[in-house]
């Protein structure tokens, strides 16, 4: 969020479905938030996705920490989000958010494991 306002900004999946995310401050306790979740760094007057994942919002989840972490590294400075609390329908979305962007950094082993909803 920059000055007090909520940013959001839509991104589009292989199927050509449009989704809204929430943009939340990088020092915000984001990965406690059920949803989808998009790491982009800026790129003109876009954002460059570098990774997209599904997370529960579970207390302690390492995960999202070495997520960020990784993205961080390819430069992502931005973290998106689309709450859902829906373990089935967040895994379809960022299943087709991953295949219709492209993201830099593809997903790991580690996103395929099963994850508390």
């Amino acid at each position: 969020m920059t000055t007090g306002m909520q940013e959001w900004a839509n991104f589009c999946g292989e199927s050509g479905e449009s989704y809204r995310f929430e943009r939340v401050s990088t020092e915000a306790d984001w990965a406690r938030i059920a949803g989808t979740i998009i790491f982009a760094a800026p790129e003109g007057h876009f954002w460059r996705v570098i990774r997209v994942a599904e997370q529960g919002g579970v207390d302690g989840d390492i995960h999202a920490f070495w997520r960020w972490r990784e993205a961080r590294r390819y430069g992502a400075s931005a973290v998106f989000v689309r709450r859902d609390a829906d373990f089935v329908t967040r895994r379809a979305d960022a299943k087709d958010l991953s295949a219709g962007l492209d993201p830099l950094v593809s997903a790991s082993v580690e996103d395929s494991w099963p994850v508390a909803a």
